[in-house]
């Protein structure tokens, strides 16, 4: 690998990190949320760890794509209004709502409810937004169709698909804290490699071959404290007394693979699809 290469992926990683931590505080808006997982998006920042977005959405967050993409489109619409009218809008209800007006339409509409000395809601928005077109040569008036409900946030799935016990959230989420620690095991296997390359002289009396094998095997090492599936076994319900996931209540990707029977693994399967259809 060339130097502006390695420093390439150096440097997307480093960024790769530093958004994560801004979805990880989730967390703290959700406009910031939704411009770190667009940018995530666009740049691919995924790519070394996860073979797409939707994986990396999934096995990285729990979430589901398209909550993703709610997400960041929401954003955009928040990120494109003047900066008098985005403070006006504090959730993604509102967000998703407004995103129904042309964009040129948006920043009145928050004007106009502002104008009224009331409280900008997605419900205040939902009032102004403009009538839907009627069909040409259709004089008579029409209703207005009746809006369905809008869905709930996607619930937090592992890598499966499977529903994450409440109580395990909280664990589950910590998955950044591993993925932050594999970062930089991954930094530092590149930087060597590049030094070996390069047969940098500070790194002469260096044994590429045992430091890079043993950097690979503690990344596997510590890659199996990231939470990839619920335990089929105790379902992360009684955990102190499962054996498979040892007290944990989730299991890594490696135990997934190697512990897990094909049985099981099936039912999740057949159970997912189960629950799309309904």
């Amino acid at each position: 690998m060339k130097n502006h290469e390695m420093a390439t992926l150096l440097r997307d990683d480093q960024r790769l990190a530093e958004l994560e931590k801004t979805i990880a505080r989730g967390k703290k808006t959700f406009v910031e949320v939704g411009l770190a997982l667009a940018e995530i998006r666009d740049l691919r920042l995924y790519r070394r760890e996860y073979a797409g977005f939707e994986a990396y959405c999934r096995e990285k967050w729990g979430w589901s794509k398209p909550y993703c993409t709610q997400l960041i489109t929401a954003a955009a619409v928040v990120e494109a209004l003047p900066a008098s009218k985005q403070v006006a809008i504090a959730t993604e209800s509102q967000a998703r709502e407004l995103a129904k007006a042309a964009p040129g339409e948006r920043a009145g509409i928050v004007q106009a409810i502002v104008d009224e000395g009331k409280t900008v809601t997605a419900a205040a928005i939902k009032r102004h937004l403009p009538p839907p077109p009627t069909a040409r040569g259709d004089a008579r008036p029409t209703s207005p169709p009746v809006a369905s409900p809008a869905p709930p946030p996607a619930a937090v799935l592992d890598a499966t698909g499977w529903p994450i016990p409440t109580q395990l959230i909280p664990l589950w989420l910590r998955s950044d804290d591993v993925q932050e620690m594999l970062t930089t095991l991954s930094r530092v296997k590149g930087a060597l490699r590049t030094a070996q390359e390069n047969k940098d002289k500070l790194f002469t009396e260096v044994n590429f071959s045992s430091a890079l094998s043993h950097l690979d095997q503690v990344w596997a090492d510590v890659k199996t404290a990231k939470p990839f599936a619920v335990c089929p076994a105790c379902q992360g319900q009684v955990p102190d007394q499962c054996t498979l996931c040892r007290g944990r209540g989730l299991l890594s990707e490696h135990r997934w693979n190697t512990c897990v029977t094909r049985e099981d693994k099936e039912f999740r399967v057949r159970a997912g699809r189960a629950t799309i259809k309904t």
